[in-house]
This record gives C-alpha cells, structure tokens and sequence, in this order.
C-alpha cells in the first residue's frame, strides 16, 4: 500500500486530497492542529487514515510527525508523496497593515513548507541509495503568477513558493524527487468564510473603503462560484499515479480572465484595467 503525507487535511483542498486517496487505496498521513479535528477527519476517513496532530510552524512537531510515519515503514521503503496544502490568506493595503502580517504569512505558507519538506526528505528517498522515490506536490495558487492590490502578504508568500519548488526540483533530480506545483484559482473551501466583513473591517473609514468594498465582494462571489475541491483531489491523485507529469497544473474556473488576460497585455495597461475596475485610479 502506497503512503502519502498531506499537510492540513481538516477542509477543503486537503481533505479532499485524503478522501480521494484513502477510497483508491493510499494511506494518507493527514496533518491538523487539534484532537477534535483528528477525530472528526479519522471518523470519516476510516482505516486507511491516520492524523498527524501538528502545526506547520513548530518545528518540533513536525520532527516528530515524521518519526511516527518512519515507524511504520518497512526497511528502504519511501512515502509515495508529501502534499504541502497547509495554508492561511492574509491581506490589506500595504500602507494600512503591519509588516508583522506579513511574517505570519511567510511563517505558515512559506517558512512552515520548507520545515516540513526538509523533515520528509528522508522519508521521499532524498538518497542516492534509495531505491524509490517519492513526489513533492506543492498546492500553490494562480496568485503566485499573478498578483492583485490588497492580497500583497498572500501572493507575496506564493511567489516565493514558486521560486523555491523550482529551485528544489533541480536540486532533487540527483535524487529522483520530482517537485510538482497545483496552481489552483478560486475553490470552495472555508478560505472563504474567513474574508473580512465588506461593510465593517479594520479599513473602514480609509482611502480604501470603497475599493475594498467592491473586492471583498467580488472574492466572495468567485469564492461561491469555484471549482468543487475534488477537482484538485483528483489532479492530485493523477500526478501520484502519472510517472511524468507536468511541472505545472493551473486549474481556474474562467481561466482568460482569471490568469491568461494578465500575462497578454502589457502590464501597465492591465493595472489601469485593475484600478478602473476597483475605482483606485488617482484621476
């Protein structure tokens, strides 16, 4: 039985991913942050599940999440796959947040990532000895390609996903560990839940409001609007099974306007299109 690890499994993109796998016959090793949500995941997942009870941020944890996984692993057998999902989305004008946002992005979406890859490499068969390798996916987002006003802490923390699972793909190919990235647009998880209140955020009151009105009412709506999650659970289960998948997968609702548009026009024409459309064009 082929043994995947997925970083935070409590909800939607993660969850998904270890349903989709446990029902065509991996073991997943699923993170979360709580005994409620292990039992409450282990409970619907059943026997071909098993909860890691970490946060991305506590080194120690991590360290000793990995050794549970060692422990039932036979002499020279790697894990199939390490599936970094775990993430937060914080954000705001630039000039009205602090910086210290800004590292508590970085700390989970970034800094957390690179702790959990480095700890798991053993385990991927990151040796020249191993005699099988395990895949890296790194769920990503289109806002690690394309960045909009007020998401600056998010896609800031995604682009530097981006830079490091290119690096570290070169890197592992002495190894035989591929990096692979999901780039995912609008999906409906809790994500949304959590996008502040238009008519009453910190912001109010400011240069702002008006703009941040109108986005936060826009993400909301194409929150509504996204992809089920287990179209990523699904793509995440054929990188594992396809022996060479793309470095890359985008997987947007509305993929023009979504992600291709910005990449077309010439970038100073696209952030008046940006401004016009958020009214945060100085006239």
């Amino acid at each position: 039985m082929k043994r995947v690890v997925i970083t935070g499994v409590s909800t939607g993109i993660g969850y998904s991913s270890a349903k989709i796998l446990c029902n065509y016959g991996y073991f997943v090793y699923g993170s979360v942050r709580n005994q409620e949500d292990s039992d409450r995941i282990s409970s619907k997942l059943g026997d071909n599940f098993k909860s890691l009870i970490f946060d991305v941020t506590d080194s120690k944890a991590i360290i000793e999440s990995v050794e549970k996984v060692r422990a039932d692993l036979k002499p020279g057998e790697s894990i199939a796959g390490l599936i970094n999902n775990a993430g937060i989305a914080l954000g705001g004008p630039v000039t009205l947040i602090d910086t210290d946002v800004f590292r508590k992005q970085f700390d989970v979406n970034f800094f957390g990532l690179i702790d959990v890859t480095k700890a798991y490499l053993p385990l991927l068969g990151a040796r020249k000895d191993s005699q099988s390798q395990g895949k890296i996916i790194n769920i990503s987002s289109i806002s690690g390609k394309r960045a909009h006003p007020f998401v600056a802490p998010y896609s800031a923390s995604k682009f530097a996903l981006e830079a490091f699972s290119d690096s570290l793909r070169r890197e592992l190919m002495i190894y035989g560990v591929d990096v692979i990235i999901i780039e995912p647009g609008p999906i409906k998880t809790a994500i949304w839940d959590k996008t502040p209140d238009p008519e009453n955020n910190e912001f109010t009151g400011s240069d702002y409001e008006p703009a941040l009105r109108k986005f936060y009412n826009l993400f909301i709506q194409m929150g509504k609007k996204g992809l089920d999650a287990d179209v990523i659970g699904n793509r995440v289960k054929s990188i594992l099974q396809d022996p060479s998948p793309a470095v890359r997968y985008v997987i947007t609702p509305h993929r023009f306007s979504n992600f291709t548009l910005a990449g077309i026009l010439p970038t100073r024409m696209f952030d008046k299109l940006v401004a016009k459309n958020l009214h945060i064009l100085k006239k």
